[in-house]
Formats: C-alpha cells, sequence, structure tokens
C-alpha cells in the first residue's frame, strides 16, 4: 500500500499569494509554447497543485458524457507517487469543454495515450521534475508576459479567485481545491471577498 504523500502545502498557502488577472492570465497563455498551454490552462481552471498535475494519468479523465471531470487520487512529491495526506485531497473536479477537446486531442497525439501512462509526462513517459519545469518553463514565459513573480501556485489562487468570482461558497471552494475545512479556505482567500454588508435583509 503506497504511504499518504502531503501533497497538499495547505499550510504554504498564505493570504499574501498573488493571482493573475483575467488579461494576465490570458497574456501568460498566449505567449506560452503550444506544447506546454493546455498544462498550464489545465492548472488554472481546475486548481490542482502542480504535484497532483504531475500526477495526472489518462484514466484519471472522464472526458465523456454530461460531467467531464477530472479526478484527483494521488500526486507526485520528491519522486515518489502517493494517495493524498487526507481524504479531502480525492476530489473530483468538473472541467469545460475547452479544456475537454484540448485534452482529447493531446491524447490522439501523444506517444503516451495508454490508461496508465501520464497524460503531462517528460520526453521518455516519465514524471516530470518541478523544479526543471519552473526554470525551463514557468519563469521564461512569466518573464515575457511580464509577471515575474509567477509560481506555481499562482494558478491555484487564480482559479479561487474565479471561483469566488462567480459566486461559490466557501464550502464550494474548500471541496474544489482540496482543502481540509472551509474555514482554512476563508482564511486564505478572505481577502477575496466582499466585506460590504450588502442591501437590507427584510422578510420574504
Amino acid at each position: 500500500q503506497q504511504r499518504s504523500i502531503d501533497a497538499g502545502t495547505d499550510h504554504l498557502e498564505k493570504p499574501t499569494a498573488k493571482a493573475l488577472s483575467t488579461t494576465q492570465l490570458l497574456d501568460f497563455l498566449t505567449i506560452c509554447p503550444a506544447d506546454w498551454r493546455l498544462f498550464f490552462q489545465l492548472m488554472a481552471t481546475t486548481g490542482v497543485r502542480v504535484s497532483e498535475a504531475f500526477a495526472l494519468r489518462w484514466l484519471d479523465l472522464e472526458l465523456n458524457g454530461s460531467d467531464p471531470h477530472v479526478q484527483i487520487r494521488r500526486a507526485y512529491v520528491r519522486g515518489s507517487f502517493g494517495p493524498p495526506k487526507s481524504k479531502y485531497g480525492n476530489r473530483k473536479i468538473p472541467i469545460d469543454h475547452e479544456l475537454v477537446a484540448g485534452l482529447r486531442s493531446r491524447r490522439a497525439s501523444s506517444d503516451w495515450a495508454a490508461d496508465e501512462d501520464l497524460i503531462f509526462p517528460a520526453r521518455n513517459g516519465e514524471p516530470l521534475h518541478q523544479e526543471n519545469v519552473r526554470r525551463r518553463v514557468l519563469k521564461p514565459i512569466g518573464e515575457e508576459a511580464n509577471t515575474p513573480w509567477i509560481g506555481f501556485h499562482t494558478f491555484r489562487h487564480t482559479c479561487a479567485t474565479r471561483l469566488f468570482a462567480s459566486g461559490r461558497n466557501a464550502a464550494q471552494v474548500q471541496r474544489w481545491l482540496g482543502h481540509h475545512s472551509p474555514a482554512f479556505t476563508l482564511s486564505v482567500y478572505v481577502h477575496l471577498l466582499d466585506d460590504g454588508l450588502g442591501d437590507p435583509l427584510g422578510l420574504p
């Protein structure tokens, strides 16, 4: 049995972490080389941790039917695959039709298309190394996109920002991101919420 992996790093999700604006995200994806665009699109729209993205296999996707989604079952941390540390990390995240189309196209053209193969492998089919991707891909694109401060976690915060902006509540965002509690989610993202009291509340 595989040991649980602390892929969450929830304790590192600090309120000061920055999110990309819509314009910054679109600029980043426009500049991004075609063979990496889908990876960062998935990161930004699902909010998965980079360790979870590196561990995704084709069998973790449901691309057919009315409920397309990605199932997070494991992570790749310090050279090992393992299940999430807590039950909250194992979750199902809906994906939109644009991402579905991109993933279908990627599988059709991939040398690594079996169910057990990684969706985003290195050229030899093995797992990617986080520091290599950061140095060779993420940082150069971030510099060119005028977001030199960007990190992998930026995409997670960007996803959370967009979830709250679309009207999701703290419990929904907690389940989406795989946090251990809505209270933790609020502690990280309270700065994204409207701090006004809103309109008066009368009787129904």
